[in-house]
């Protein structure tokens, strides 16, 4: 069916679809095409993620994709309801690059210079503010559940851990304020695209495509933030050196302000991890739900773990810029 709408909406006749990640894909004359999912991005929001992404090509950054416009120069087409783009990706795919610091360092810095106002991307400065909107939400949802009985596996331990995580969260909202009042932005900390959320998958090394569909607007450490964040949960024997690296390498291509560090730890306080994993917890659908039970039970078990790392990221932080004194977080250093 999908194939059709495709020829209806594109004049592109799709022989055979592949995969490429999560995405259905198709060729066409040495070329690959991805179809992207596009229902939870609102029109105006796709545009300014097209104005991004022409942006990008035109200042040759490689392997960005760029989306293909219908028949009638729209920007998507819908099947059963739902809405999807067609993206073309770069000619050449095939990823080579060791140095995500590096390369994300050169990334930011030509989207920084971006000319045009930006309105439904934007994400900077507003952190406080939707930090303090989900925390109040979750903390709403906990205190129906406290009342609630019988409880699941899951649920017992979301009502438990929920006050810890609430402990961080005002932690990591207060250093952000903190942070906002002591130091003063430097010319490298204006806006840039960054990533919903940036790991070390995001720009695949097998096939390098880089989604406009998965960009914000925001400050540099956003991204910076969620590739520690991941890399902790995803390889956490080896994050003392590739994540220290990584911030070494970007550090050197684009060197960070003392607000660009204090900015990365009020990310890593903030418990974004949780605060997902019970959200899609309870948005899936029940075959998927033992797995986000045994994400949070991996969170919870690995909380004095991940206490250890943002003591690790805090004494770097002092060493690396001198003159910062880090606001103590309590509990954080008696902890140890």
């Amino acid at each position: 069916m999908v194939k059709k709408t495709i020829y209806d909406e594109y004049g592109i006749k799709v022989t055979e679809f592949e995969k490429v990640g999560r995405y259905d894909s198709f060729r066409l004359h040495q070329t690959q095409f991805v179809i992207v999912p596009v229902s939870h991005i609102e029109e105006e929001e796709l545009f300014e993620l097209y104005q991004l992404s022409q942006f990008m090509i035109e200042k040759r950054e490689p392997y960005v994709a760029s989306f293909v416009l219908t028949k009638k120069n729209h920007l998507f087409f819908e099947e059963n309801q739902v809405r999807y783009v067609v993206m073309k990706c770069s000619a050449y795919t095939e990823g080579r690059s060791t140095q995500p610091g590096r390369d994300l360092a050169r990334f930011h810095a030509k989207a920084r210079v971006y000319p045009y106002q930006v309105t439904k991307t934007q994400r900077i400065g507003q952190w406080k503010v939707l930090w303090e909107k989900r925390l109040d939400q979750l903390e709403m949802f906990w205190r129906g559940k406290v009342q609630t009985q019988p409880l699941t596996q899951f649920e017992k331990m979301f009502v438990e851990s929920f006050p810890y995580y609430l402990g961080l969260a005002e932690n990591a909202i207060q250093y952000l304020v903190d942070t906002e009042l002591d130091e003063e932005p430097l010319p490298n900390d204006s806006g840039t695209i960054c990533h919903q959320r940036f790991h070390s998958t995001t720009w695949n090394p097998a096939l390098m495509i880089k989604s406009p569909v998965d960009w914000v607007f925001d400050h540099a450490s956003r991204d910076i933030a969620e590739y520690m964040r991941h890399l902790y949960f995803e390889k956490q024997e080896q994050l003392k050196l590739e994540g220290f690296r990584f911030l070494e390498e970007y550090d050197r291509t684009s060197p960070l302000s003392p607000f660009s560090w204090r900015l990365i730890y009020s990310r890593l306080l903030f418990p974004i991890h949780y605060f997902e994993c019970v959200e899609e917890y309870y948005l899936s659908p029940e075959d998927v739900k033992p797995l986000f039970e045994e994400e949070l039970n991996r969170i919870l078990n690995d909380s004095a773990q991940y206490e250890a790392f943002l003591r690790a990221y805090a004494s770097m932080l002092s060493m690396k810029t001198k003159r910062i004194i880090l606001p103590n977080i309590e509990w954080l250093t008696t902890n140890s």
